[in-house]
């Protein structure tokens, strides 16, 4: 099987979405030695990162997280190596891939954020926020299973999508 991993969250600080993206690479290459991974990074990480298994291939993708040039040319990148399977490790999950994939939703903060909260102004703002929505929607819409990293955020993701529970799987981030 053919999988491919949005490792682009990689940076030198190695927090947050970044970490677990890290800590998920590093777990899977202990323990599978028969699928091909294709791991997804920008430019900053792609020529200091190196895999353990011949199994795993760095493509660089340096595409702008959050940006138009991620929903318009990402997808043409993934869909070249024809992969059964994309993991993308946060909701921005590019809308014109239509192939099968997996995201991690790791919670719904931004749900809640309000204008007072941000330094944009009003209109781009709301704009910014229409294109969250709409970007997430997607993600847990057409995704074939969603990750999260706790049973208060499965909660949170099922009482605001009313999707099938069983959709939502929660992995437990691992205490370092």
């Amino acid at each position: 099987m053919k999988i491919g991993i949005d490792a682009r969250f990689f940076g030198p600080q190695q927090k947050g979405i970044g970490r677990y993206t890290k800590e998920l690479i590093n777990h899977i290459q202990k323990y599978d030695k028969e699928n091909e991974y294709y791991i997804f990074l920008q430019k900053e990480q792609f020529d200091k990162t190196n895999f353990e298994n011949d199994n795993f291939y760095k493509v660089l993708a340096d595409y702008k997280i959050y940006s138009l040039q991620e929903q318009l040319f990402f997808p043409l990148l993934i869909y070249k190596y024809n992969l059964d399977l994309m993991h993308f490790t946060n909701f921005n999950v590019p809308v014109l891939y239509f192939k099968d994939f997996i995201v991690t939703i790791h919670d719904l903060i931004t749900h809640k954020t309000k204008k007072e909260s941000s330094s944009l102004n009003s209109f781009l703002f709301y704009l910014k926020k229409i294109a969250y929505k709409f970007i997430i929607n997607c993600a847990i819409k057409f995704s074939k299973k969603i990750i999260t990293v706790s049973n208060f955020s499965k909660k949170t993701i099922f009482e605001n999508y009313k999707i099938d529970p069983k959709k939502i799987i929660v992995i437990y981030e691992s205490a370092k």
